[in-house]
């Protein structure tokens, strides 16, 4: 077994033990110490595929000394059976590179790890569950960036969906999300107006923000943190749209009257605005009105109202006959 397979189990572990916390606060104790020690396992793997090697997994162990390789080079090697400690892992792991990860919520759980391994802990069963939701959020910043998977690879769908439904990691990828989101440079102020009513495509998850921001816009895409379904800067473009007009769209689908979003006929997406005869992706490049009936872009002036003008001129003349 891998050191990665016993920081999976130990995390899975930790789950089984925090969801059974509402009937028995005992398990909160197992939890912890499950959950905090397959985090620093994780942290470790890393730890020990950035060692060179034939190095003895330099990086990984607490002591290290100096040698020379079959070259005569000098290099560090590991000593003894001792691995890194806490402060220790932090360090190596930022000084490798490794940035972008909050160490204060992993700080707090060993923390309080080492209050339970002394037989008491300042905060009540509901506080330390608190507490360990949002450690779970160290799963989703160092995984997918530095172990090269996603969190349900590692720890399987059923197990992920659990995770992010908790409040205390939900509430800070949603901000993460808001933040990212704002960043994107929008074409369109509908876009940038009503960002926050982006969704993901799949599972409709508010979870979702950008891989990296870049030029053109066009190109971004949005990865959603709850299934990992990856989604274009179009379709994000169609959620918030779709969103925004959601009431105004229900009532022409039901009550009849002109849709205030349609199909464009150009780019094919779901982002044409039929009041301003524009496109919110294809924007100075939009075509004109669509034939209601056909979808081919419409040359002549259009008169709102009259449904009819709405029509192109094979389309208006089948009524006609009919």
């Amino acid at each position: 077994m891998t050191m990665l397979d016993n920081a999976v189990s130990s995390i899975r572990l930790g789950i089984e033990d925090f969801k059974t916390i509402p009937a028995d606060d005992a398990r909160a104790l197992s939890a912890i110490r499950n959950l905090s020690a397959g985090l620093l396992l994780m942290f470790k793997v890393k730890l020990q595929e950035l060692s060179p090697a034939d190095s003895n997994e330099a990086f990984l162990k607490q002591h290290v000394t100096t040698g020379l390789d079959a070259d005569g080079n000098p290099v560090w090697l590991g000593k003894g059976g001792q691995t890194v400690d806490v402060r220790t892992i932090q360090e190596r792991l930022e000084n490798l590179g490794v940035k972008g990860i909050d160490w204060s919520l992993l700080k707090k759980l060993t923390n309080m790890r080492n209050d339970v391994e002394h037989y008491y802990s300042k905060l009540p069963p509901s506080g330390l569950a608190e507490a360990m939701a949002a450690s779970f959020h160290l799963i989703q910043q160092f995984v997918p960036r530095f172990l090269d998977r996603t969190p349900i690879e590692l720890l399987g769908e059923d197990l992920w969906k659990f995770l992010t439904a908790q409040e205390a990691f939900y509430n800070r990828e949603l901000e993460i999300c808001k933040v990212a989101n704002k960043e994107v440079p929008w074409g369109h102020e509908l876009l940038k107006d009503s960002v926050e009513l982006l969704q993901c495509p799949a599972c409709k998850s508010p979870l979702i923000k950008p891989v990296a921001l870049v030029s053109p816009a066009s190109e971004i895409a949005f990865a959603c943190t709850c299934c990992a379904h990856s989604a274009s800067y179009a379709e994000a473009a169609e959620t918030i749209a779709t969103k925004h007009y959601f009431a105004d769209l229900y009532y022409a689908l039901t009550k009849g009257g002109e849709a205030p979003l349609e199909h464009c006929s150009s780019c094919g997406h779901f982002s044409y605005l039929t009041e301003e005869f524009e496109c919110l992706l294809c924007l100075e490049d939009s075509p004109g009105p669509a034939c209601t009936e056909c979808g081919v872009t419409l040359e002549s002036e259009i008169d709102n109202d009259d449904d009819m003008t709405r029509l192109c001129g094979m389309c208006r003349y089948a009524l006609q006959a009919d």
